[in-house]
Order: structure tokens, then sequence, then C-alpha cells
């Protein structure tokens, strides 16, 4: 997984699998290794419009991990499932988390409230909440 951030000011940046990272957004990126040598996000990456952390060129989790982290997100799954099923279910359910946390942090820019980037959804939705009371 990455964090991809577009530094570009007005130009949204649209991923191969449909999701778009916004003008001055980020978006985590769970298959981040399957698009990186795609010739037009290497463009963007060596231009410093695209800039991308965490993608440490690590291999695959294993099904131990993935299983794992869908039981982080609530996802209860059968060991006995392919593996790359699994795989296509956490990247599905990292990508609604990462959509939601993109709703938070525009709902809180909005309100004008100061917060951490980096702060995990829960701690963004209580800071909403917080800042609507």
């Amino acid at each position: 997984m990455a964090l991809v951030k577009n530094t570009h000011s007005k130009t949204p940046i649209g991923l191969p699998d449909g999701s778009v990272v916004p003008p001055r957004g980020e978006l985590d990126v769970p298959q981040w290794a399957d698009y990186r040598d795609r010739q037009n996000l290497a463009f963007y990456v060596e231009t410093g419009v695209l800039l991308v952390e965490g993608d440490d060129d690590s291999p695959l989790m294993s099904k131990e991990q993935v299983l794992a982290r869908l039981k982080e997100l609530g996802i209860v799954a059968a060991g006995n499932t392919k593996i790359d099923t699994l795989r296509a279910k956490l990247a599905a359910a990292e990508k609604v988390v990462a959509e939601q946390k993109q709703a938070v942090i525009g709902e809180l820019t909005t309100l004008n409230v100061e917060f951490d980037k980096e702060a995990s959804l829960e701690d963004l939705q209580a800071a909403l909440a917080t800042a609507k009371a």
C-alpha cells in the first residue's frame, strides 16, 4: 500500500482502478505496486506531480497478513478463501476507508477545523463530531 499525494493545484489524477487523487489531495492506494510502472503515473512521479509514500517494493502480503488486516477493518473472511480473492476484498475495503477518510477531511476543511491528515479515520470522525457539536 502507498499513500499517493497529488501536488497539482487544479488537476485531479485518475488511477487505473477508477479512483481519483484530487488536486492537493491524497489517497491510500493498496494496489500501487500494480500501477507504479504505468507510463503516465511514472511520469507524474518523476516530475513531482505525484508524491508516493510507503512504496517500499515489499512483496505482497501473506494470507495471514491479509486476513489480519481484514479483521482490523471488521471484515470476517474464511481462512480457506483463495489469497487473490482475499487481496481483492482487502483492496476494496481499503478503498472504501480511503474514500470515507477523504470525505471527512473535506468536511473538516469546509468547517475550517485544524486536523492531522495522518490521523486515523476514527480520529477524524471524532474531530468532525466535536466540530459539529
